[in-house]
């Protein structure tokens, strides 16, 4: 029996060039006598190619593949949607806009002159649908014209006996950017475990409410472990208590869980029969203690958020038809400026069916309605970063859904539901003159233009009311609005002789607002160094002489100012911020200047 070779083979060599080298190397070695034409022109040559290219691929490939399995180092968008989603934080794509909405109506006077009418004051109904410019809104509650929150003032008079004719009547109601649709999907027959269903594009924003052909609701949850969610049930004694609604807890065998990529929105379900429905309220003191005729207590946990005993994970439908109603905004967002929403849309007024109204005055209270809104509606529009992405689920992570720590609040803030509005950058820092662990959360939103804007109320108290499943029970939380700092900048650079200086200079003023096109946080300091650093390696720039910053305050600006010169530090590489405000180069074509010498 021939004696085997003993080979070296190099399993290191991952790229096209090395593996050919390897290949050549390894046929000139063992195989002196069979093949000796290495030409680039040879046939020999073409296996070789054809080997490394395999060869390099399949390295490509793997790499991508370990790369992409790990949250640190995935590099595809989706990718890392998916690792965030497994630490538990949803990234759902594009947020809504909240803001208040001023509502006008002309009504008729009663006979007398001297009030309205209060037979034609309708109520206009939710869902009613306004506009501004490209962007929908929907009214999220019903405006009632004959709450006593309603202004009136007389509007038209008689032209002989000056008696008022009509008044002109003003209220106030939420919206929110997106519409509402309604979709109907037909689900076979055959059962299936963990069914998964899609319902529209990825640009949807909340899921309002889903019910089968047989009026059973499906609610959405969490996760499907969870088996409890709390419902809204009315308060009989709402007139003496001041409170309109009760939450109870509420077992929802039938319940889904929202799923977003970018092929659309997909809604999953359990692997449960429908001869588990046991859906109801409960009593949370039947399972927080388990005694079964022991003396002596176990220690068990109590998860309020799971109060039943199965492992089915929630009812899976079948042979019925979903209809499901949810909500989705315009891929640009919902901010707008003041005064932009101004269009009515599809609107329902209804009126007391216990007047009898003329039709023609009926008539004009209808045509008369009109709307706009006084204050701005914020959010979030530009993209999220996957950096960003990452940073945000393993701060998510690591807040286990409670806030003790600041990161945890920065993170809950960051994590709240796109429907509920969103928040551009948050700081939380301690308030030094308080004794009772008072916390100021300072927010800021973006401006249809994507530029720094206050964050509006509506939004401000659904941040609230988020944090406050969350929080500390003794933590008392004041949510401010971070100040604007805006500015310019101004530099001297030394040029090198053989470049122009038009270029290189159009070239410095690029990299600088290359450096401030993404905002910094909320209390972070402008580092001027950096800005040194990225002119000197523009082509055609020997040195950096001098860079100075400009507060910029009032007119188009943020009212706030600020003295660069006296925040300066003391080695002059950085502009100290304060706590509670943020810096922002709003006007990047106009506000870097520079000069070539």
């Amino acid at each position: 029996m021939p004696k085997s070779k003993n080979i070296n083979i190099k399993y290191t060599s991952r790229e096209f060039s090395t593996i050919k080298e390897d290949l050549v190397d390894y046929a000139s070695r063992y195989y002196p006598d069979s093949y000796k034409d290495f030409t680039d022109a040879s046939f020999g040559s073409l296996i070789f190619d054809t080997v490394s290219y395999v060869g390099d691929v399949l390295s490509y490939y793997v790499d991508y593949s370990v790369n992409e399995s790990f949250l640190d180092t995935a590099i595809e968008f989706e990718n890392v949607r998916k690792h965030a989603r497994a630490l538990g934080y949803d990234y759902t794509g594009v947020p809504t806009a909240y803001g208040k909405l001023t509502v006008y109506l002309m009504v008729p006077a009663n006979i007398d002159g001297t009030a309205p009418d209060t037979s034609y004051l309708p109520t206009l109904k939710r869902g009613s649908t306004f506009s501004g410019g490209s962007v929908n809104y929907t009214l999220m509650e019903d405006i009632l014209f004959t709450d006593p929150n309603v202004e009136f003032v007389a509007a038209r008079f008689n032209g002989t006996t000056g008696a008022t004719t009509h008044f002109a009547c003003r209220a106030i109601g939420v919206v929110q950017s997106g519409q509402f649709f309604e979709v109907e999907v037909p689900v076979d027959s055959v059962f299936e475990r963990f069914k998964r269903i899609r319902i529209g594009p990825s640009t949807i924003t909340s899921v309002e409410e889903v019910f089968d052909s047989e009026g059973n609701q499906y609610y959405e949850v969490d996760n499907l472990a969870q088996e409890v969610i709390f419902v809204e049930t009315t308060n009989k004694n709402a007139r003496t208590d001041g409170v309109r609604s009760i939450l109870k807890p509420f077992v929802a065998t039938r319940r889904f869980v929202v799923q977003r990529d970018d092929t659309g929105t997909f809604l999953q379900f359990g692997f449960g029969s429908e001869d588990e429905d046991s859906t109801g309220l409960v009593d949370p003191s039947r399972i927080a203690l388990t005694l079964h005729a022991k003396r002596t207590i176990s220690s068990n946990s109590f998860d309020p958020t799971k109060l039943i005993s199965t492992n089915k994970l929630g009812i899976s439908p079948s042979n019925t038809t979903l209809t499901i109603t949810y909500s989705s905004t315009e891929e640009q967002g919902g901010s707008v400026g003041v005064n932009t929403i101004t269009a009515v849309g599809d609107i329902e007024l209804a009126f007391d069916t216990q007047f009898t109204l003329d039709e023609t005055k009926r008539s004009e209270v209808l045509n008369s309605l009109e709307v706009t809104n006084d204050e701005p509606l914020t959010s979030v529009n530009s993209e999220i970063t996957i950096e960003e992405l990452k940073q945000r689920a393993i701060a998510h992570y690591a807040s286990q859904n409670r806030a003790v720590s600041r990161q945890d609040y920065e993170s809950l803030v960051y994590n709240m539901p796109n429907n509920f509005g969103a928040i551009k950058r948050a700081n939380i820092v301690n308030d030094p003159s308080s004794t009772n662990r008072r916390l100021s959360l300072y927010v800021i939103s973006e401006d249809s233009n994507r530029n720094l804007s206050t964050t509006n109320d509506i939004t401000k108290t659904n941040l609230k009311n988020w944090l406050s499943r969350y929080k500390m029970l003794n933590d008392v939380i004041d949510i401010i609005d971070a100040k604007i700092i805006n500015f310019s900048v101004d530099f001297d650079v030394l040029l090198d002789k053989r470049f122009d200086p038009d270029s290189v200079l159009s070239s410095c003023i690029e990299e600088v607002q290359d450096y401030f096109s993404e905002v910094g946080y909320i209390g972070e300091p402008i580092y001027l160094t950096r800005i040194y650093q990225r002119l000197n390696n523009v082509d055609g720039v020997t040195d950096t002489r001098r860079v100075t910053l400009k507060n910029k305050a009032g007119g188009r600006y943020s009212s706030s100012s600020l003295s660069f010169d006296l925040a300066l530090s003391k080695d002059g590489t950085y502009v100290k911020i304060p706590k509670n405000a943020i810096s922002e180069l709003k006007f990047p074509d106009t506000d870097i200047k520079g000069t070539i010498k």
